[in-house]
């Protein structure tokens, strides 16, 4: 994974709008293990994506199922398109990307096997939400997708790495709307107690999403 070289001043302002823990009340609790779905924060350094069962997102977005035979698994994630499909990343393509509202992109990856195992050297958090929760975090991914008149998604280039794709999204990325707040909402849609004003960066994202599930294990355990 490639992560762009930033001024000194611009990684601190990110570090400080992206910082928190967030916390509070779980939504959607499962009111028993069979309810129980797993889902996966994969944090990049730069970006995070979330990691899905292929069947439940096939079930939404069928021709995924036909482009990616044989997947277990996809990592979704959602930012810049300028920025996301770039071949060489510098501060201003950065700045572009933050300080003016511009189009957007999803990154589909099939994954062949366990999220832990393809992504070893990336930080991988397990997520246990409700079956409630995780079909309302579907319809959230689902609804991200911009789609041709016919309903099929629109597609807009290979992806950066595996067996992936790049798809016109929906939304305007800015400095308070990116990959990592897309993520964040996703999460809350799941009933995570997340806050996206302070998910800015992977590392105030992933610092809400240890939080809540080492609350919830402290609850429960």
């Amino acid at each position: 994974m490639r992560e762009p070289c930033l001024k000194f001043w611009l990684l601190l302002l990110l570090s400080l709008l992206g910082a928190g823990c967030g916390g509070g009340e779980w939504r959607y609790l499962p009111g028993s293990p069979a309810e129980e779905r797993t889902l996966y924060l994969v944090n990049h350094g730069w970006h995070t994506g979330v990691v899905l069962p292929a069947a439940a997102l096939e079930a939404r977005l069928t021709e995924i199922g036909r482009d990616f035979a044989g997947a277990r698994f996809y990592e979704v994630g959602w930012g810049d398109q300028a920025f996301y499909q770039a071949e060489e990343i510098d501060a201003g393509l950065v700045l572009r990307a933050l300080l003016w509202p511009s189009a957007s992109v999803i990154h589909l990856v099939a994954l062949p096997r366990s999220p832990a195992h393809y992504f070893r050297h990336d930080e991988v958090l397990a997520m246990t939400v409700s079956e409630r929760g995780m079909a309302l975090l579907l319809d959230r991914v689902s609804a991200s997708f911009r789609r041709h008149d016919d309903g099929g998604l629109v597609y807009a280039g290979r992806g950066r790495y595996g067996n992936s794709a790049f798809y016109r999204a929906e939304g305007r990325y800015h400095l308070f709307n990116t990959c990592n707040t897309w993520v964040a909402r996703v999460l809350a849609d799941a009933g995570v107690p997340m806050r996206p004003v302070l998910a800015l960066t992977a590392g105030g994202l992933m610092r809400q999403a240890r939080t809540a599930t080492a609350y919830r294990c402290h609850t429960e355990c």
